[in-house]
């Protein structure tokens, strides 16, 4: 892979690219990053009232991923697809659905997952097993990733790290001067870098088929991002891990197994210390064509949203009121 940034602009395809999960968090940037560059977009989703907000040129399929039917219909004369894995039991099953039509339809499939990458089969593998023994809750994903890797859908993986995102799930804790998340030193990204680096593989038929890290611009500790936020709010936040909150704040922002997965994810990313590799990195800024997006940054964009999106006391709003006006 030739991690030498693209600057000029990609063609645009005449056929639409497909987008599975374009409600979640990373599909919607997925869906978002390819309009922005003037992409046809279709999406795949069970109600049209979850995607009512997306603009009238975005085509529509409705269906779910048990009905092959529905997902050979939704492939039919795409340009590439898109796939995240849902937080379903069946998980497996609904990918091999998804895979084995691509597979059938001769369509590039671009993934984003968790995923023991390597060099071969072996090497992933093992990676797997290794894997697999730290986090058994995984194993579902680990094995249906290694699925997409080894299609004949010139696939394109992406390994995204701890999504900055997720510390808004948080956002009273935080408030309140607390950032209960367990980290111990993890590669973290933005949702926004992971759409535009999908888009970008979904575009760019140059894009050597294989597994991509994403990364933000360092590993990042469970201090380091309170420390982040502390600026971002300008007030005092401290670490203070605790599982059981954890669990609480994710029962309460998702609840079933979106809650479980993620619950099951921090009690890995509080132990473990990963530092992002320049390997890594480079194959970020090689599908981002610039550097990723920082912590610092993110942290303040989105404390300033909150502070935008929160109704001023009685008091501000008298005085906001122009002298004479009724």
């Amino acid at each position: 892979m030739n991690p030498t940034a693209r600057t000029s602009p990609l063609p645009l395809p005449d056929h639409p690219v497909l987008v599975v999960g374009a409600t979640g968090s990373i599909g919607s940037q997925v869906v978002r990053a390819l309009l922005e560059r003037g992409a046809p977009v279709r999406v795949f989703v069970r109600s049209p009232q979850k995607v009512r907000d997306l603009p009238p040129e975005v085509e529509r399929v409705i269906g779910t991923l048990e009905d092959r039917e529905a997902i050979a219909r939704a492939l039919r004369g795409v340009h590439a697809a898109f796939y995240v894995s849902p937080h379903d039991a069946a998980e497996e099953t609904l990918a091999q659905n998804f895979v084995s039509a691509c597979e059938r339809e001769g369509v590039r499939l671009v993934f984003s997952g968790v995923h023991a990458d390597g060099k071969n089969r072996l090497s992933r593998l093992v990676m797997r097993t290794v894997f697999g023994l730290m986090m058994p809750h995984y194993k579902p994903k680990l094995r249906l990733a290694e699925r997409v890797r080894t299609s004949r859908t010139n696939p394109v993986v992406l390994i995204p790290g701890n999504y900055f995102q997720m510390d808004e799930v948080c956002r009273e804790e935080l408030l309140a001067g607390r950032y209960p998340l367990p980290l111990g030193l993890v590669p973290r990204v933005d949702t926004r870098d992971v759409g535009e680096a999908a888009a970008r593989a979904l575009l760019d038929p140059g894009v050597p088929s294989g597994g991509y890290a994403l990364v933000g611009p360092e590993s990042l500790s469970g201090e380091q991002t309170a420390a982040h936020w502390s600026a971002a709010l300008g007030r005092p936040v401290t670490y203070a891990p605790g599982l059981a909150v954890t669990d609480a704040i994710f029962d309460r922002a998702y609840g079933g197994r979106k809650a479980l997965d993620c619950q099951k994810s921090y009690r890995m990313v509080g132990k473990v210390k990963v530092r992002t590799s320049p390997a890594d990195l480079a194959q970020t800024t090689f599908l981002l064509g610039r550097a990723p997006r920082s912590h610092a940054e993110y942290a303040q964009e989105t404390a300033a949203r909150w502070q935008a999106e929160t109704p001023p006391t009685p008091e501000v709003r008298k005085s906001a009121v122009p002298v004479g006006a009724s």
